[in-house]
Formats: structure tokens, sequence, C-alpha cells
């Protein structure tokens, strides 16, 4: 498994300078190095410290600015920095009959390209934000451990894999403002194939908990499994959702009952990615990401992430059952999709810094402005779940003294006519649907979502926000709702 992990030490000499220095035939006296000795000398002696260096550990920045490589060198041959795409469906077997126990078969099962992504997801989600931990197969302390990652075509592959990869009939407890898509594929698709749903306040622990002990008295619920699905923060209206506390209640649950009940806590994290939140770290099971929206990054890719849990027994449990499901079923990504993920993953740290600084400026400016009713945002001290925000959005920056809360928002104005109308104005700002990307987008979500399962307030606009300069963002809306206000309001001054 690729891991930036630390560096394995080689066989190398006592004095590795030594064996590059030339000495004098008459007085055996040292010479001086030539520059091609002298940087291979130099390889050899960091060699020989790398377990020192080990010890110190790299930041997430770094884990992401290099990922898809390996942070070992082997001092000896040009290695690409940037990994291939290996786009080959199926391997020659060895004459023997027996494939090599680390090689590859079919890229249904297994590809190269689609491993380094998995690979890398897996450490992002539970790496130390200052230190790599040790990842030796000798390790017994789980908190050492990275989680499995596994790649799929899309993040709603991702969700109806990781279901399908629990016992039915399968109760999915899921918040009651949520993305439109999550209900809309239980009731297309899954429904029929024992999956059920139903809509909980996430931010109230004694209805979840409630809700959990009604679906346990049931023949469904003591025959199957139950999914407390948390998203966090919510689609659109930016609802945070306190990790540790739901999986700390469900550890309660789960205890009480012997361990007899599978019960696992899931976290769609795809509007905050590990580099502001982890929530394996926080209890959680198992985590979704849509990489199509941050971890690609530039509005080009169609992937999803499942990672699970190496700390809890029901993330461990899960692990194979995915890892069944991805090849069984084979909703896997193409090799490209997983490069230009890998890609995106080397900006990640970067983008998110800006992008959730834009946001909070563009959130202080929409809260003050008389045409808007209400702004949405984590980061605003004003939301109702600041402080939980505040203690899971923390950002991996290396100096660990800002949170970071993502860049999506939403705002709320006084008609659906009005919303429509500022979308309609904008010039820089894109409309159109999805997030994560580098250029600024706004969409009209309730018109949008399906009639019977709409989720957004009439008049509200959902923003992801991108990369361009904030003040030329801010005067894009600030010149969309004048025009607004002059159409829907007959303002002619």
């Amino acid at each position: 498994m690729l891991f930036i992990a630390p560096f394995r030490r080689r066989c190398v000499p006592r004095n590795p300078i030594k064996k590059f220095m030339s000495t004098s035939k008459e007085s055996g006296t040292p010479l001086h190095l030539l520059p091609s000795a002298a940087g291979a000398a130099s390889y050899a002696l960091s060699e020989k410290l790398a377990d020192e260096q080990a010890s110190r550990g790299v930041s997430m920045s770094t884990i992401l600015s290099h990922a898809g490589l390996p942070m070992s060198h082997d001092g000896k041959h040009n290695q690409p920095l940037s990994p291939p795409i290996n786009l080959a469906t199926t391997y020659e077997r060895p004459p023997d009959g027996h494939y090599a126990d680390d090689g590859w078969v079919y890229s249904r099962e297994s590809n190269p390209t689609r491993k380094l992504l998995e690979d890398v997801m897996g450490q992002l989600e539970t790496t130390i934000s200052t230190q790599v931990v040790d990842t030796s197969p000798t390790s017994n302390d789980d908190s050492c451990k990275h989680a499995d990652g596994y790649a799929f075509s899309s993040g709603m592959a991702a969700i109806a894999s990781l279901l399908l990869a629990h016992k039915s009939p399968v109760n999915v407890l899921i918040p009651t403002d949520v993305y439109h898509g999550l209900p809309t594929q239980f009731a297309k698709a899954l429904s029929d194939h024992g999956v059920l749903h139903k809509s909980v306040n996430m931010t109230n622990c004694d209805a979840l908990k409630d809700s959990i002990e009604k679906v346990m008295s049931t023949d469904n619920g003591r025959g199957g499994s139950i999914v407390v699905w948390m998203e966090t923060p919510s689609n659109p209206l930016c609802q945070v959702t306190d990790i540790k506390r739901v999986c700390d209640m469900v550890d309660e649950i789960r205890q009480s009952t012997g361990g007899s009940l599978r019960i696992t806590t899931a976290v769609d994290s795809t509007w905050a990615p590990p580099f502001i939140s982890q929530p394996l770290k926080l209890g959680a099971d198992v985590v979704v990401h849509s990489g199509t929206k941050y971890l690609g990054g530039h509005s080009d890719v169609l992937l999803g992430i499942v990672c699970t849990s190496p700390f809890t027994s029901q993330g461990k449990w899960l692990s194979e059952r995915v890892r069944a499901v991805q090849t069984s079923i084979g909703s896997v990504p193409s090799p490209f999709e997983c490069w230009l993920t890998l890609r995106g993953l080397r900006t990640l740290h970067l983008r998110v810094e800006r992008c959730s600084k834009t946001a909070l400026e563009l959130a202080h400016f929409l809260e003050s402005h008389p045409s808007v009713v209400k702004c949405h945002y984590p980061g605003l001290r004003s939301h109702s779940h600041h402080d939980i925000a505040s203690k899971q959005m923390k950002g991996m920056t290396s100096t660990n003294e800002n949170n970071l809360f993502g860049g999506m928002l939403s705002f709320e104005l006084e008609s659906e006519a009005m919303a429509v109308a500022v979308a309609g104005a904008v010039r820089i700002i894109r409309r159109a649907t999805s997030l994560g990307g580098t250029e600024t987008l706004i969409e009209h979500r309730y018109s949008i979502e399906p009639p019977e399962r709409r989720v957004s307030p009439k008049g509200l606009l959902r923003v992801s926000v991108g990369l361009e300069d904030v003040n030329d963002v801010k005067e894009d809306l600030e010149k969309a709702l004048q025009i607004a206000a002059k159409v829907v309001l007959k303002d002619i001054k």
C-alpha cells in the first residue's frame, strides 16, 4: 500500500561518505568530492538518518502536495512526478498459473491508479495533522492505523454500495435537511431492496435516540441493520451535527444490546473534506465523499469515496463487506477519473483555505445586506451550531490556530422570484449545480428538487464559493441584488 510513511532504512556503510571519497596515491589524504559524488554521498547519509527524520512526520499539507507519489526515493532511477494512468483491464497470468499476491488481475477488482487514490484517502481520514504515525505491519496500536479507502464511480454509487454492505432490511435515519438525491435514491431505487428511511433532526440527540429505539423495537430493526446517516454541514441549510456526541450516544445503545445489533454511524463529509474535518477520528464508523466536489476540485471528475474506520468494530466489519460489494458489483471509477482526483488532492489544502476565507467574508456581507432575510454559514457567530462547527471543523493548517468552515453557504431572500432574479443577474458567478470547483456557483435549489422531496425554502440560493477575488464576487452579488430589486420590487430609483 502506498503511504507517505516513515522511510525504510537501507543497508548503507557505517561511513556512507567515505566510499565516495578518493585519496592521494602519494600521501593517502582525502581529496575533495566531485559534485556527483557529493550528491550520492548526501543521499546515502540521508538514508542512514531516515529513522530520525521519520519520527518528526509531515503535515497533511505535505501529504496532499505529494498525493500519489512515494515519499521515499530509490536514488537510482528518474522517477515520474505524476503517477501513471494504468489503463489495462487485464494482466497476464504467470506460466505456473499462480498470480502474485501483490499483483494485478482484473481492473474491476483492483487497478494501480485507483489503489493509489484509495490509499491516500484512507491516510487522509486518519492521519495526525502534524505527524505521520507508524503504519508498519508490526504496530498493534489502532490509533496508528489508516482507514480503508474504496473508490466508486460516483458519490451516489458509493452510498448505494455502502448500504448494500449491510444486512437487510436496512433502516436509515437521515437528517431532515439533507441532499435531496439521498431520499430520492431510496425512494426510486433501494426501497424495493430492503432499504427503509426516516427523517430525523440530527441536531437533537434526544429525538435521534428515540428514533433509534423505535426502529430497534420493530421486527425490521431487530433482524436487520440501522444506519445513522449524518450530513454535516447539511445541504443546503448548513446545519451542523455534533458527530462525536451522536457517535457516543450510538455506542451506549450498542453496549446496552450487548453488541447484538448492527448500528452504523456514517458521515457524508463532502462539504468538509479531510483538511477541514476527520469524522472517523470523532468516532464515526464510515465516511463518504462525493469526490466530484472538493477532492477533484475542477468540475471534471465523477467519483465517490467510502472510508471505513480502523478504530471501531463496526468500521472493521464493514471494510471487507464494502470491498466485496465494490468488486462484485463493479461500480468503480475509471483510472483517468482516479488520476484526476489525485491531481485535485494536490491542491486541496490551498483551495479549501482560500474558499473558506472567501466564504466567511461573503457570509458577513450577506448577513448584513438589507435584501437578505437570512444567511446560513457555520462560520458566522450567529449560526445556531457555530460552537459545534468550531470544535469539529478545525482545519489542518500548520498552526492549527484557525477554523476552516468550508466554501459552502446559502442565503434566503423574501420570495422565489427575488431569488431567481438574483441568480439571473450574476455575471462572474456561474449558474450551475454541483460544488467544490474553482469557480463560484449559485443555484436556486427549490426549483431543482423533486416536488415530493423538497427541503429548500423557496427563496433560498446556495453558493459554492470558488477561488476568485473576494471583492469581484462580492461586487457581483451586490449588483445582482440591486438588479433583482429593480425587476421584482419595481425599484426604479
